[in-house]
């Protein structure tokens, strides 16, 4: 079993938990863990905008600009082939004229 759903199922035990239950019922706690999510949220939105200042500073390529790379290279690949692909259907259109 994977930590995922290791993680789900203890998320439904607890669930399933009276105390638990009557905590998710009070606004202040939800409030508390929705503000815990929020400060997640932008903890891990600060971290990759560092991330990516230090990677420019160390001229490095961040992950989201070697994916843009990988589909320019895939895109430029389909329209290389489409030429080629068009290339020989006309040589041997040709070919044939001249046979005939």
């Amino acid at each position: 079993m994977d930590l995922k759903q290791q993680m789900m199922n203890k998320a439904m035990q607890l669930m399933q938990d009276p105390r638990v239950a009557k905590a998710m019922q009070n606004p202040k706690f939800i409030q508390g863990v929705m503000g815990a999510l929020k400060l997640r949220s932008e903890v891990q939105k600060n971290l990759d905008a560092g991330v990516k200042v230090l990677a420019k500073r160390l001229h490095l390529a961040t992950e989201s600009e070697v994916r843009e790379l990988k589909r320019a290279v895939k895109r430029l690949e389909r329209e290389l082939e489409s030429e080629r692909g068009s290339k020989h259907k006309g040589e041997r259109h040709k070919e044939r004229a001249a046979e005939g």
